[in-house]
């Protein structure tokens, strides 16, 4: 079944020429919290700090080859790909698309809180940004339609962004996908209207991942799904998960192989005891992604942290299948 709402289709992929052959390829997923005041305070000099710490990175010759950001509103955390050196941005959905009037039902619909942010058009985009070493080759970007949102969450655009991107000596380009998915208790409305508009944008995330992307293809997932422990979310995240069947958590890999940094430990198990933030992977027909490790260069328990999220990376290497 198609999605909900339409599909905005980029340039056509191009394929890359050039010897197919064993690289490495690391990804980092942060939701940086870049909210303008009066949502939230100080925010810019966090971005700024953020971009320092990116650049410093690179600087060493570790900086992440892709970046998936989320709530990134802001010009200053807009301009992080520019001051950590990023030759390449994919911007997410600036508005929700058109869609059906009561999405979620009638019901849904009627109980709208005009004081909860929910009866207003959105303020915000989607806060989603893929920064790249990369070309990136295509995008897809589509928000969900209004009133698929709950409470304050409905202030911005949410949705999905897409991005292909041609990684060296890949005879084809890789699908990298980009979303933060409706919060809880941060909605400030009832638990079960927030759950309730958070499982369904994970159906409409799944339906569309299958239409954008070939399934013989390798893709990435990550962003802020805000799943945590909450059942009938687990439930929904695992009746449709983004990339299908068959797609694997690359942190818990890493912390089942202990192929984390040491300092990073605490915070790993952190993260997946949060479930909240992911990095998937999914084999493609001729490419298999191998965990080799992780690491959380951007900490969020003790002082110091720079979002409400922490920031991790991931390592892959990329092998052709068809010479194993």
């Amino acid at each position: 079944m198609a999605p909900q709402f339409p599909i905005i289709p980029g340039a056509a992929p191009t394929p890359l020429r050039g010897a197919n052959q064993t690289g490495d390829l690391s990804v980092l997923t942060y939701n940086i919290k870049a909210q303008p005041w009066p949502l939230a305070m100080g925010r810019a000099s966090a971005a700024a700090a953020i971009a320092d710490r990116l650049a410093a990175m690179r600087a060493a010759g570790r900086q992440p080859h892709v970046v998936m950001l989320q709530e990134a509103f802001t010009d200053q955390a807009r301009r992080i790909a520019r001051q950590a050196g990023y030759r390449y941005v994919a911007r997410g959905p600036a508005h929700v698309s058109p869609g059906p009037r009561a999405p979620l039902g009638g019901a849904y619909a009627r109980a709208r809180r005009w004081d909860r942010g929910e009866r207003s058009a959105a303020v915000f985009d989607s806060g989603l940004l893929i920064l790249s070493d990369y070309p990136i080759l295509r995008t897809s970007r589509f928000g969900f339609p209004a009133g698929a949102c709950a409470g304050f969450d409905c202030l911005a655009s949410k949705g999905v962004l897409i991005a292909w991107v041609g990684v060296p000596g890949r005879d084809q380009p890789l699908a990298f996908v980009d979303t933060h998915l409706n919060s809880r208790h941060s909605t400030h409305v009832a638990p079960g209207r927030a759950d309730a508009a958070q499982a369904w944008q994970v159906a409409q995330l799944r339906k569309a991942i299958a239409q954008a992307i070939d399934p013989r293809m390798p893709a990435i997932f990550a962003g802020d799904t805000n799943v945590g422990l909450v059942p009938v979310r687990m439930a929904a995240f695992a009746k449709h998960p983004p990339l299908g069947d068959g797609s694997r958590d690359t942190l818990a890999e890493a912390l089942a192989t202990l192929h984390v940094d040491r300092g990073s430990l605490a915070e790993a198990d952190a993260i997946m005891t949060r479930h909240k933030d992911m990095i998937l992977a999914r084999d493609g027909q001729t490419l298999r992604f191998d965990t080799l490790g992780a690491t959380v260069p951007f900490a969020v328990d003790g002082r110091g942290a720079l979002s409400d999220h922490a920031g991790f990376l991931v390592t892959l290497r990329l092998v052709d299948r068809t010479s194993t």
